[in-house]
């Protein structure tokens, strides 16, 4: 099994194009923080004025009739920070540490595409080259083929995602300063907020995220599996994905959001902030999650298992 994932690796990392979309996600990253860095307004004497009035405005846009439930929660989390800095007599500002934190889920959105779209070939492909019939001729069976090439395309997204968010860290650190890396960043829970070490909620914002990359490339692995077009194998698994992502955030709030994976994909709230929807535990998202992923597999192992390979 492991020689079977060494050479899923191989296959993956001597493709020019692997190395290609993995400088387009740190290339997202800079252009994260070159956007932030051109749009920082830096602590001046004025700052109380400005965030006393941002609260004004932000409490008329939660009052709007029309406002969506997700402006409303955004809007009460973003005064609560604001009223904190002025309590505290503490100037906003950006910092490498709290940047980071704030991008680690669209980190890992951007490096779960790049993760689908090698998921979504690296099974179809297998049939459209005729390359799969090499990989049976040896002795390893059908169902550590499947293992190691899901395992294999994991374990890249995975690398991928970290490495995207050290880079985040560094660059961050380097126009920003590292001051409070080591220091706290502020999150809001039960309408109160409240204090976390800064590395402490980089690393737990990281794993808590990976739900997503995994219910996506589960997703692309058993369209591969299904379709021998890989094309369609890559299109389709992008559209759901990025759709469901897009999804959890425009209806967060919404009680039917409670049984959407894609709204449980992130673990943050339940650690450092509140479910939008209320009565929904870690618990209840791990079983959704868990059953999506055996639905997928139940799907994917049986067809490439009985695919014919002539």
């Amino acid at each position: 099994m492991i020689a079977l994932i060494r050479n899923e690796n191989m296959k993956i990392y001597k493709r020019k194009r692997t190395w290609v979309m993995v400088a387009i996600a740190l290339l997202y990253v800079l252009l994260q923080i070159v956007n932030l860095k051109s749009t920082d307004s830096h602590a001046s004497n004025d700052w109380r004025i400005q965030l006393e009035q941002e609260n004004v405005q932000l409490s008329k846009e939660a009052a709007e009739p029309d406002a969506l439930k997700v402006e409303v929660i955004q809007a009460e989390k973003h005064r609560l920070l604001n009223e904190y800095h002025l309590d505290h007599n503490i100037p906003p500002g950006s910092h490498g540490g709290s940047f980071a934190v704030d991008q680690v889920r669209n980190i890992l959105f951007a490096s779960s595409l790049i993760a689908i779209i090698l998921a979504g070939e690296i099974m179809a492909a297998e049939f459209v080259s005729g390359t799969i019939k090499l990989l049976l001729t040896r002795s390893a069976s059908r169902t550590k083929i499947y293992l190691s090439k899901y395992f294999a395309i994991l374990q890249f997204g995975l690398l991928l995602s970290a490495a995207a968010v050290v880079v985040s860290v560094l660059l961050g650190g380097f126009l920003f300063g590292f001051d409070d890396l080591f220091g706290y960043t502020l999150y809001v829970k039960d309408q109160m907020v409240h204090e976390a070490p800064t590395l402490l909620s980089l690393v737990a914002a990281y794993f808590l995220n990976l739900p997503f990359l995994l219910i996506a490339v589960t997703l692309a692995f058993m369209i591969s599996a299904a379709f021998r077009s890989v094309t369609f194998s890559i299109v389709i698994s992008l559209l759901l994905s990025v759709a469901g992502f897009v999804l959890s955030i425009a209806m967060e709030g919404w009680a039917w959001t409670k049984y959407f994976v894609f709204s449980q994909t992130d673990f943050t709230p339940f650690f450092y902030g509140n479910p939008s929807v209320e009565g929904v535990t870690a618990g209840f998202a791990l079983v959704l999650i868990a059953l999506h992923l055996a639905v997928m597999h139940l799907v994917s192992y049986p067809m490439f298992v009985k695919r014919d390979v002539v």
